[in-house]
């Protein structure tokens, strides 16, 4: 395989240029059948011996594949487009400290991040930022509470596949934390239809009496349930505005999700 920018290689340069290769590969990347030289000039509205420089040179550096003058994506292309989309989560949870700093500003309360353990039996926050408000719910980064009994729990165990959630339900056993503690698998069963339903789950006194927890999921590249993105505050705060911090956290975990390359609906 030849490196793009060999001597011996066709050459393109300038910005014109960089957003002409990125329409290519996006109109490849979605037309999976091929699309011939006739057909990128159409739809991409270039000159066709503009365009035909540019396969070559792609074509040439194996970012594309040339069959009976059918272009499609090559291994280079594909390989990039792999390291594109695992980037972000990688980077997974400092690419959401901006966002979590705006809805901790925009709810005035705690905002924080959580993934689940890899039983599914607690979740674990990873990212947090405190209001400035005196009386606050504090969460402690890399603590862990049991996931059916949290908003951020109840926001993943809502989007996890059938089979790992019933293989939790199978055996787990309720703790009372506090008197509204979900108690039984049926209880937490609706709980996570209705979080499905209206894509956010709001949990009063879950684990702490006196606080409520408002959390909705976030999605990775691929459509899986990632983590969740919540706030917590004491609930006669929080209940006065409740509407609107949901709003603000399902608006959040969009555009987290968004950051770590999800582009679909929510799931139903």
């Amino acid at each position: 395989m030849s490196d793009v920018s060999s001597p011996s290689s066709p050459s393109l340069s300038g910005p014109r240029s960089i957003l002409r290769l990125v329409q290519v590969f996006a109109r490849l990347g979605t037309h999976s059948e091929g699309q011939t030289l006739a057909q990128l000039c159409q739809s991409l509205a270039l000159p066709k011996t503009t365009l035909f420089t540019m396969l070559k040179v792609l074509e040439h550096a194996d970012y594309l594949t040339n069959t009976d003058g059918v272009y499609r994506l090559g291994p280079q292309a594909v390989a990039l487009g792999k390291i594109m989309a695992e980037s972000p989560q990688r980077s997974f949870p400092h690419c959401a400290k901006d966002a979590l700093q705006a809805l901790s500003e925009s709810t005035g309360e705690t905002g924080f991040l959580a993934i689940l353990t890899p039983d599914d039996r607690y979740c674990t926050y990873v990212a947090a930022v405190e209001t400035d408000n005196w009386l606050r719910f504090s969460v402690k980064v890399g603590s862990q509470k049991p996931s059916y009994a949290t908003g951020s729990g109840q926001a993943m165990l809502a989007y996890i596949p059938d089979a790992r959630l019933q293989k939790l339900l199978a055996d787990l056993e309720f703790a009372a934390l506090t008197p509204k503690t979900v108690a039984c698998t049926a209880d937490l069963t609706l709980r996570l239809q209705q979080v499905r339903k209206r894509h956010v789950s709001t949990v009063d006194s879950g684990t702490v009496a006196g606080v409520t927890s408002v959390a909705a999921p976030i999605f990775s590249a691929d459509g899986a349930v990632m983590a969740a993105v919540t706030v917590g505050g004491p609930t006669s705060r929080v209940n006065k505005s409740l509407e609107a911090v949901e709003d603000a956290v399902r608006a959040s975990a969009i555009d987290i999700s968004r950051i770590l390359g999800y582009r679909g609906q929510w799931p139903a």
